[in-house]
């Protein structure tokens, strides 16, 4: 399976400008959170499988939302129990981030992209606050912009199953010059 082709084809690799999470603006954007409507979702489920595969885990935390399809499919495979961390709090019922019961685990953390690494970050801490303890990050993709650099300084291991620059060799004669040449400066520029 060629990635880059897949989330070209499926739409979920947009050109144009905009805005993160991490409050930066790109000439691109990846949205995996329709990627489990696709039959290709399963092969980078198996591929995520195989990274993992050396890390010592039993509980698997995906991040609200788009880690939780990830972990979902990952927990059902794996016959690993599974949980997810909210973003912000509902304000009724718990009130709780983490929904999982994690203290004593050692606990896997899934999303679907990470570009600085702060999302992960913060579910981090709020699975630590729980009792949980962190011994990797699983994403799809990885943007290249900090999250492996800021997750291993907090000593977690960082997995991706693919990397940005990965997937735009791939997408060489699909992407117009002026496409391509958009996204190597924006990557040039946040190393």
């Amino acid at each position: 399976m060629d990635i880059g082709e897949v989330l070209v084809k499926r739409k979920l690799l947009l050109i144009g400008n905009f805005v993160l999470t991490s409050g930066k603006t790109s000439p691109y954007y990846i949205d995996l959170r329709r990627f489990p409507s696709y039959p290709e979702f399963r092969q980078v489920v198996d591929e995520a499988i195989k990274k993992v595969e050396k890390v010592d885990f039993d509980f698997i935390m995906g991040v609200a939302t788009g880690g939780v399809p990830l972990a979902s499919f990952l927990a059902c495979r794996m016959g690993i129990p599974m949980g997810y961390v909210r973003v912000e709090r509902k304000g009724y019922g718990t009130d709780k981030l983490v929904e999982g019961e994690v203290t004593g685990r050692k606990v896997l953390v899934v999303d679907d992209v990470a570009t600085t690494g702060g999302s992960l970050e913060r579910a981090s801490a709020e699975i630590v606050r729980s009792g949980g303890k962190v011994v990797g990050a699983l994403v799809i993709v990885d943007r290249e912009e900090g999250a492996s650099e800021k997750l291993r300084s907090l000593g977690i291991d960082f997995i991706s199953v693919f990397k940005i620059s990965d997937i735009l060799r791939s997408l060489s004669s699909t992407l117009s010059e002026n496409e391509r040449k958009l996204i190597e400066e924006y990557l040039g520029g946040t190393k």
